[in-house]
Order: C-alpha cells, then sequence, then structure tokens
C-alpha cells in the first residue's frame, strides 16, 4: 500500500520529502508532495540534483550525499524542537 494512493491526504501530519535527481522514485516523490499540498498538508520537499536511490546510505563518504544528511538532520531537529 502506497500512501500515494489514498483517496484523502487531509490531516496528515507536516512532510519531509527528498528526492534525488537519478532516483527511479524522484516521481512518485514529488507528485506526493504535490497532493500533500493540494490536500493542505505542509510540505518541505529537498530535491538533492545528480545523486541515486539510497544517497543518504553514502553519507559518510563526504561530499553532496553528506551534505543533504546534514539538511535532513537539521531539519529534523528543527521540527522536533517546535
Amino acid at each position: 500500500m502506497s500512501p500515494i494512493l489514498a483517496a484523502d491526504l487531509a490531516g496528515l501530519p507536516p512532510a519531509l520529502i527528498t528526492t534525488a535527481g537519478f532516483d527511479p522514485l524522484r516521481d512518485e516523490g514529488n507528485e506526493y508532495a504535490a497532493k500533500l499540498r493540494a490536500a493542505g498538508v505542509p510540505v518541505d520537499l529537498r530535491v538533492q540534483g545528480p545523486l541515486i536511490h539510497g544517497f543518504y546510505n553514502m553519507a559518510g563518504l563526504g561530499g553532496a550525499p553528506s551534505e543533504a544528511m546534514n539538511q535532513l538532520t537539521s531539519a529534523l531537529r528543527a521540527h522536533l524542537s517546535r
């Protein structure tokens, strides 16, 4: 079951969605963000350029995956401190 198939997305909690340029699921992530927004759900969509699916697993190697992980961590900390 995929949440993007739900008939009604209203009332869901705020979402942080990250997509990567070379991820085969990129378009689905972007579509889900659009559907959430249309339902009035706050969405923070982060598009991580020319990265691949699973890039967070490469954060320890530095570069763009590491920066993306830092952005994710900062966003989660900000949300949890509210």
